[in-house]
C-alpha cells in the first residue's frame, strides 16, 4: 500500500477536523433547541403549575414568573447533572469507589448509600465555592468603591507601586489594580480578615464557659502565657502595678 504524501496527510487532518467541528456544531444545535424546547414547556406552564412544581422541589415558589420559570429550569439542569454523575459512580469498579470514598474521608458501606455520601459531600463543596465566591464579588465590590473614591494620580501611583500597566484613564486603572487583588493573594487576605472578624464577634458574645467549652474540645490551652501577660499589663497601665509581695485589693477584700 503507498504511503501518503504530506499533502494528503494535511488534507485528512482538516477533513478530520472540519468532520468534528460538524458534530459539535450540531451537537451545539441539538443542545440549544433542548433548552429552547423545555423553556418554551415551562412558560406554557401557569403560575400555580409553577409553584407547585417548584414547592415539590423544594424550592421557593414565589416571584415573577419569568424567575420562576428560571428557577425550573435549573433545577432540572441540576437534576440531570446528578443522575449523570450517580450512573457513573454506579459504574465504577470497587476499587476505584473505595479510592474515591477515601479521598473524600468517606467511609465503606453499602453502595447506593456511599453513593448518596459522595453526592451529598459534592454538593457541599459546591456549595462553599459558590459561598467563596460571593465573598471574592463581596470584597472586590469594597475594594472598587473605595478605589473610585481615589483620584487619578493617585490611582496611577497605586498602579506604579505595583508595577502594574498605568493606563490613561481612571476606569482603565482601577479595572488594572481589580485584576491584580484577583490574581494576587490580597483577595484571599481580606476574605480570611472577614471571616475572622464575623468570628471574633461571635465568639465575643458567647458566655466565658462556652467558649472555654470549645477550647476543651478542640484541645487548645486558653490560658496562653502571651494574652495573660498583655491582660496584665493594660490592668496595670489602668490601676498602677502591684508590688510583688503585697497581696492584690479584691483578694484582701474578699478575706476581710
Amino acid at each position: 500500500k503507498p504511503k501518503k504524501g504530506k499533502k494528503a496527510d494535511m488534507v485528512d487532518a482538516l477533513l478530520e477536523n472540519e468532520s468534528r467541528r460538524k458534530q459539535e456544531l450540531e451537537l451545539k444545535q441539538q443542545l440549544e433547541e433542548a433548552e429552547a424546547n423545555k423553556r418554551k414547556e415551562l412558560k406554557n406552564m401557569s403560575v400555580d403549575e409553577l409553584k407547585k412544581s417548584l414547592s415539590k422541589k423544594g424550592l421557593e415558589a414565589a416571584g415573577k414568573k419569568d424567575d420562576m420559570v428560571e428557577a425550573l429550569y435549573q433545577a432540572g439542569i441540576q437534576e440531570e447533572i446528578v443522575a449523570a454523575r450517580k450512573a457513573k459512580l454506579r459504574a465504577m469498579a470497587v476499587d476505584d469507589f473505595k479510592k474515591l470514598l477515601a479521598s473524600n474521608g468517606l467511609f465503606a458501606g453499602k453502595r447506593e448509600d456511599m453513593i448518596e455520601a459522595v453526592l451529598a459531600h459534592e454538593a457541599k463543596l459546591v456549595e462553599a465555592v459558590k459561598a467563596y465566591d460571593a465573598k471574592i464579588e463581596e470584597v472586590l465590590a469594597k475594594m472598587k468603591e473605595e478605589l473610585e473614591a481615589k483620584t487619578a494620580n493617585e490611582l496611577k501611583d497605586l498602579c506604579a507601586n505595583k508595577n502594574l500597566k498605568l493606563g490613561a484613564g481612571k476606569e482603565g486603572r482601577i479595572e488594572t489594580l481589580l485584576q491584580d487583588a484577583k490574581a494576587s493573594d490580597e483577595v484571599d487576605r481580606a476574605i480570611t480578615a472577614l471571616a475572622r472578624k464575623a468570628r471574633t464577634e461571635q465568639l465575643l458574645v458567647m458566655e466565658a464557659g462556652e467558649v472555654l467549652k470549645l477550647c476543651e474540645e478542640v484541645q487548645t490551652d486558653p490560658l496562653v502565657k502571651e494574652v495573660l501577660v498583655e491582660r496584665l499589663l493594660a490592668h496595670e497601665a489602668d490601676f498602677g502595678r502591684v508590688p510583688a509581695d503585697e497581696e492584690p485589693k479584691a483578694k484582701r477584700t474578699r478575706r476581710a
